[in-house]
């Protein structure tokens, strides 16, 4: 139609790349009919006791316990705690650096609609309902990345009673919530009052009515936050854990080159050849394995040093399997120096791992990958497409109001 903007013409890839990273770095239940970021049922941050549907978080299921989805690269948000104030760190990205990620997509996404908006032809019914969820999953983006920082903040509180740790905590759940409540509010004029998908309390309703649950387990913090004493002392490491929290996270690199084999041979061992181009030293570095076979956990070596280089075998008897084999590097310079190679690039679109495959002339059945060279099985090969479809948006016509004869 003349003069109508096209819906399929708008970048979609800051926005839909929110709920996959959401979903990867926390996964309270691995039930799909139980948890979906995109009509979240909150989970309590400070009261086990209260209610929430997701019965395989690791007890007490409170929301700093809930795994990620990927474990072996993203860290729990206790267990991050944990690194902070012991000094220790891992080479996972952190749910800090996730809420940033999550922060900087939805940002990007609601300069890139707004734009959009000041164009003409954004009237039609296609670009208001492309729109409508556009701005609901802009929230969502932000919203967890609230939730993230509080939940940080209220796990370094457990562990030391620190009280400036759970003021702030309760700061950015409040945030979170206010974040909620807004796109839930535009969310109502275009939705129906009962989505409903199914017949249990997590399966029905509306974004407004998630609210109470999050109003009770911030009055449950205010609670906690009143009973502590004020002025108490606090280590120069808990104030570090806080800020750093707070802050921007910066994750330091090094300029490093590996080509991956061509093939492997099963049976035979597999070596692997990481140079360090910059001159750092000392630089541990261990390789990090795994059959591209999700039912498996990860093996792991310590690499041999010589010069810049460093040298890691995967023993024959591992790669005596039809399957292929992927691996990654986690170098460290010290205890609070940690990274990963190839880790994510900054735009998040590239596999952070390599991936060999078993030569198929040796006899056995081999699961080659697919032509883009990621793995079929791989829980992670980047967030973001080329292109985003619309079906990637979570409208679904039988939820939406009436929208220009919808």
């Amino acid at each position: 139609m003349a003069g109508q903007r096209d819906p399929r013409s708008f970048d979609l890839r800051a926005v839909t790349g929110c709920i996959p990273l959401v979903i990867t770095a926390h996964l309270p239940s691995a039930a799909n009919d139980t948890y979906g970021p995109e009509f979240y049922t909150n989970q309590t941050i400070v009261d086990s006791g209260k209610y929430a549907p997701y019965g395989d978080t690791p007890s007490p299921k409170i929301f700093e316990n809930v795994s990620p989805l990927d474990p072996q690269l993203f860290s729990r948000l206790h267990d991050f705690a944990v690194e902070l104030l012991q000094g220790q760190r891992s080479g996972k990205y952190s749910p800090v650096e996730v809420a940033q990620w999550l922060e900087d997509l939805a940002d990007t996404a609601a300069a890139q609609l707004k734009q959009a908006e000041n164009q003409q032809g954004t009237d039609s019914p296609e670009f208001r309902r492309m729109a409508a969820d556009v701005r609901i999953q802009i929230g969502l983006g932000r919203f967890f990345a609230a939730k993230f920082r509080s939940g940080s903040l209220f796990a370094i509180h457990q562990q030391t009673q620190d009280r400036t740790a759970l003021a702030e905590s309760l700061n950015a759940y409040r945030r979170a919530r206010e974040i909620w409540s807004e796109f839930a509010a535009g969310a109502a004029r275009v939705y129906v009052s009962d989505i409903t998908y199914g017949p249990l309390p997590h399966q029905r309703g509306h974004w407004l009515d998630r609210l109470p649950a999050m109003d009770e387990d911030i009055a449950a913090m205010v609670k906690s936050l009143d009973s502590l004493p004020v002025g108490s002392e606090q280590s120069s490491r808990v104030r570090a854990a806080i800020q750093e929290v707070l802050s921007r996270p910066r994750r330091d690199t090094l300029r490093c080159h590996h080509s991956p084999p061509a093939r492997l041979v099963p049976g035979k061992d597999l070596e692997v050849l990481l140079s360090i181009d910059e001159p750092v030293q000392p630089i541990l570095v261990r390789l990090h394995y795994r059959h591209v076979n999700q039912a498996e956990p990860y093996q792991s070596v310590a690499a041999r040093a010589a010069g810049g280089s460093h040298r890691a075998t995967i023993p024959a008897s591992y790669t005596a399997s039809p399957y292929p084999v992927q691996y990654y590097f986690e170098m460290r310079q010290g205890p609070e120096k940690a990274w990963l190679y190839p880790g994510f690039a900054q735009d998040l679109s590239n596999q952070p791992y390599f991936v060999v495959n078993p030569s198929s002339a040796h006899g056995m059945k081999t699961h080659d990958t697919n032509p883009a060279g990621a793995p079929h099985s791989a829980a992670l090969a980047g967030f973001f497409p080329e292109t985003a479809p619309l079906s990637n948006i979570p409208a679904s016509a039988k939820w939406l109001k009436r929208i220009g004869g919808l």
